[in-house]
């Protein structure tokens, strides 16, 4: 089919995940606009997709990820790091861990100093509030009625020591980290109700895809944007074996994710022309900074055996402990299924004198050799568990570029981490504060001894080691869109590619910097203002008589 004859949509929406669900969910609502929103993966029902507890299952199979590896690290023992993302309707709110982190306010405005007007905490704030339904936060500061569900997690034995060590050890306690104040230790947030996942497929698309002006093509993998001179007029994509197209009569929103949004417009000629030409692609519009500034968390854990059989080796190693816990969800949606293995988290400083928490410290209910092993989990053969931590504000900057113009090849991924000293020093600094947290009364009387590293690690030297041999992704890539101004910036504050008409991006790809938190939150704020910025731009250059 030929673009010319290709069905017409006022938006087609590249990407299901968060930013693509709460963007396509937003643009079909009232019937005004016909929205086509096109997925790559299916609409997978698989029952694992929504008990919390599977998703550490889902992230070692095949089904439902994109299974992408990075390049050797130089800085992480010359690993190839596993990078997954999701690849089902949903995207990556479909296979995460759910926790409901929206972000710093100060990091926000800093995005607003950048030069990125109208991206303030003040400014995002209605839109994260529209995102969600927390019906015990402050409405002054959380959602009360919007799409997606949160809960808190309740008293557990570790998450409960964890959480008096880290007063003990003068981390302030915070009951809500999304509300007036970010710092502290406190029960983590999750997009879960009743037991269940609750992501953007069953969110913002459960709600919007009975309407009938909008379409879901799921299994349709987008080859590349169609374009007329420096105009997006459409996507051509593979979907059942054949070659398809339609076109956007007011705009295309790429919403793959900071990989393969990056990739996507590299495949149709929008990117450094330097490079595109060396991989024959004709080059549509010079855009350098296509696939730069690529961020992402280095989670690196110290784990501990545990004095008590209270952790989830415990439960999984023993077959009538985990008969227990499989039915106790089922009839009740309750318990160490209906959560991940991370129930408490804190934000935190590395240095008393900072302004800022610069660290997040996570507790884990379980110990493995490595914990983030992309094919295989082996538990340790004794009641253990591990906290986890990472730099908020990472400043290594990696890329993410095609291989070439094949778009079945996947993407050369560089992380790039622990390239800037700044992130050595501070990785460091977070591990010195697990081992305080964990020396604190409150959990040393749990802890029979540190198993890896184990104490004989003391220098910077044996920690950096350590996270370079165990250290993982916490799968929060960003910033290969950045949004901003200068002539390495791809997209404007309104989230347009410069350059370009009619195309924009709905993802965490746009980030100029990493928000102090996990992504998955953020990542639909984004989606509801894109959403609003092409409302607006239609309603100011609408004639009279659409307006009635």
């Amino acid at each position: 089919m030929s673009a010319t004859d290709a069905p017409e949509f006022d938006f087609i929406v590249v990407g299901g995940g968060s930013g693509g669900s709460a963007a396509a969910a937003r643009l079909s609502e009232g019937g005004r606009f016909s929205v086509l929103l096109l997925e790559a993966g299916d609409d997978d029902k698989w029952i694992w997709f929504r008990v919390p507890l599977g998703a550490g299952f889902v992230l070692l199979k095949q089904r439902g990820l994109w299974r992408f590896q990075t390049e050797p690290e130089g800085n992480m023992a010359g690993r190839s790091m596993f990078w997954p993302r999701g690849r089902v309707l949903g995207g990556s709110s479909t296979v995460n861990g759910m926790l409901w982190v929206r972000g710093e306010p100060a990091e926000y405005d800093s995005w607003a100093g950048l030069g990125n007007a109208g991206w303030s905490y003040a400014d995002v704030l209605p839109f994260l509030k529209r995102v969600e339904s927390d019906p015990l936060g402050d409405p002054a500061t959380r959602g009360t009625d919007g799409p997606v569900p949160i809960s808190r997690y309740g008293s557990e034995t570790l998450a409960d020591a964890f959480h008096a060590a880290c007063v003990e050890a003068g981390i302030p306690a915070n009951p809500d980290y999304n509300g007036r104040s970010y710092e502290g230790v406190g029960y983590l947030q999750a997009n879960i109700r009743d037991g269940l996942r609750m992501g953007g497929r069953e969110t913002y698309l459960f709600q919007a895809r009975t309407r009938g002006n909008l379409r879901i093509e799921t299994g349709a993998r987008a080859r590349r944007i169609l374009t007329e001179g420096r105009r997006a007029v459409g996507v051509a994509y593979e979907a059942g074996g054949a070659l398809r197209s339609a076109r956007a009569a007011r705009a295309v929103v790429l919403s793959c994710g900071a990989v393969q949004t990056p990739q996507l417009l590299e495949l149709s000629g929008i990117g450094d022309a330097q490079l595109l030409r060396r991989h024959g692609i004709d080059v549509v519009h010079h855009l350098p900074g296509v696939g730069e500034n690529c961020r992402d968390h280095l989670h690196t854990r110290i784990s501990f055996e545990c004095r008590r059989p209270v952790t989830l080796n415990d439960i999984l190693r023993n077959p009538l402990r985990k008969l227990a816990m499989g039915a106790r969800f089922v009839f009740s949606r309750s318990g160490h299924m209906a959560a991940c293995t991370a129930q408490i988290h804190a934000l935190a400083k590395t240095d008393p004198a900072l302004d800022r928490p610069d660290v997040k410290i996570q507790m884990h209910n379980l110990s493995a050799a490595d914990p983030r092993h992309p094919t295989e989990l082996r538990l340790d053969p004794f009641p253990g568990f591990g906290i986890g931590s990472f730099v908020l504000r990472p400043r290594s900057t990696g890329s993410i570029h095609i291989r070439s113009a094949d778009p079945e090849e996947p993407p050369a991924i560089v992380a790039n981490y622990l390239a800037d000293p700044y992130d050595r020093a501070t990785s460091v600094a977070a591990l010195r504060l697990v081992r305080r947290i964990a020396a604190q009364p409150a959990l040393r009387d749990l802890i029979v001894r540190e198993v890896r590293p184990g104490p004989e690690a003391t220098s910077d030297e044996a920690l950096l080691d350590h996270i370079a041999k165990l250290g993982a992704t916490s799968y929060h890539p960003i910033g290969t869109c950045r949004m901003g101004s200068d002539p390495m910036a791809v997209v404007d504050a309104e989230l347009r590619v410069h350059g370009m008409d009619g195309l924009r991006i709905a993802d965490a790809s746009i980030m100029p910097t990493m928000v102090s938190s996990n992504t998955n939150a953020p990542s639909f704020m984004i989606g509801e203002r894109c959403a609003q910025f092409l409302r607006d731009d239609a309603r100011s250059n609408a004639r009279p008589e659409d307006l009635r």
